[in-house]
């Protein structure tokens, strides 16, 4: 049983209710803005779900609580990063095609909950190495629950809601988010035994500084997005 940094873990969801805020807030009537509008709503949505995925994965791997150095490898780590980003992309102009056709749900759904696996499994790999070793059965529930994840995530960006909505919402998927990379991370055999292995490194950063790092770098991504959409609507109802 891995044990973990419980203000680490704290932090990881704050980062993914963040991130989900925000793209809640910049998919807000996706579907009927003028294709220009919608095209950069969807880059800020983009941006902010799919980097916080990534740094949601990125702080919960950091609250491991192990006595190790967590030697990234960096292409591996660049690599969840660049499908974390991509992948949220992808699917979310599924969902809002260009042509402003039926929505593809299911379709959109598949790629963002294959994103969400793929940016938790690359990331683990990227610390565990050639030692990673899964439980099957658990990694498949895994997978599920990712795309069951996913698809409540893209079902909450394309509905009709208000400020409370969305903030409530905000924080449940935050949490099925979070939970995606706990359950990943718990369908790993030996994780603990082999990041033991791994020796220390005396000049490494601290883990804490990593992560709030990391969190700081998404707090200021959120809050450029959130301040380009309230002039965006500042300057619509001036018009």
């Amino acid at each position: 049983m891995v044990a973990h940094d419980a203000s680490l873990v704290i932090l990881s969801i704050t980062i993914a209710i963040l991130g989900a805020f925000t793209a809640s807030v910049m998919t807000s009537n996706a579907g009927t803005l003028p294709p220009s509008e919608r095209r950069l709503r969807l880059m800020m949505a983009a941006a902010t779900l799919g980097g916080s995925i990534w740094a949601m994965h990125f702080v919960g791997l950091l609250s491991i609580e192990t006595p190790v150095n967590f030697a990234y490898n960096p292409e591996l780590t660049a690599l969840s990063a660049v499908i974390a980003f991509a992948g949220t992309g992808i699917a979310l102009y599924l969902l809002w095609p260009k042509s402003g056709a039926r929505t593809r749900l299911p379709a959109a759904a598949a790629v963002l909950g294959v994103t969400i696996a793929a940016t938790n499994y690359s990331g683990i790999a990227a610390i565990a190495g050639r030692g990673l070793q899964l439980n099957w059965f658990l990694t498949v529930i895994g997978i599920a629950v990712a795309i069951q994840a996913a698809q409540m995530v893209l079902s909450f960006l394309a509905s009709q809601r208000g400020v409370i909505l969305t903030l409530i919402g905000a924080i449940w998927l935050g949490l099925c988010l979070t939970a995606t990379h706990y359950l990943a991370v718990a369908s790993t055999l030996g994780l603990e035994q082999t990041l033991l292995l791994i020796p220390q490194d005396p000049d490494r950063i601290s883990e804490r500084y990593l992560a709030w790092a990391a969190t700081i770098i998404m707090y200021l991504i959120c809050s450029i997005c959130l301040i380009i959409f309230v002039i965006m609507q500042f300057r619509e109802e001036l018009e």
